[in-house]
């Protein structure tokens, strides 16, 4: 399998920034694109909201959910990885680690198994060699693990995406 797994914070950017009614391409960039996926994670964040978005989600989404459940091996790797390298105190990797439906862990574990490409709007940074506070980002984590990571913005470049 191939293509893009799609973090809550792409939806819900995009939502904020592009609005439905005013800009339908990038709705039907989403919809029509055969290659970007949603985890079941991201899609029940997602319906938590109980707002537009959600109702776009569930109408176009529902055929479109990479389910994690043959991931629990790859889902544990990334947990140990934010848990015993000594890169985040247990304040950061506790945000991952306490709850089993935290998105994040989950995508890198399903990209990584499935060779999908994480779309998100997080930035790569990381500890600056000191064990942090901060909750883990997904590019720094997904890098450790060879799971590539790209932007909103690279992602509709390498789709060849044209506001039309």
């Amino acid at each position: 399998m191939s293509g893009y797994l799609i973090d809550t914070n792409i939806f819900i950017v995009s939502n904020r920034n592009y609005r439905q009614a005013f800009f339908p391409v990038v709705w039907n960039f989403f919809k029509n694109n055969d290659a970007v996926f949603v985890s079941k994670h991201v899609y029940d964040e997602i319906l938590t909201l109980d707002d537009d978005l959600c109702a776009w989600t569930k109408q176009n989404y529902q055929s479109r959910i990479v389910y994690g459940d043959d991931s629990i091996v790859e889902y544990t790797r990334v947990i140990e990885y934010v848990t015993s390298s000594g890169q985040w105190n247990a304040a950061g990797y506790e945000q991952w680690s306490i709850d089993e439906r935290k998105a994040d862990p989950w995508l890198i574990a399903t990209a990584l198994k499935r060779d999908l490409t994480i779309v998100t709007d997080e930035n790569n940074t990381g500890p600056n060699g000191r064990p942090t506070n901060n909750e883990p980002k997904i590019p720094f984590v997904a890098h450790h693990f060879d799971v590539k990571t790209i932007d909103f913005w690279t992602l509709l470049g390498e789709e060849h995406f044209q506001a039309r």
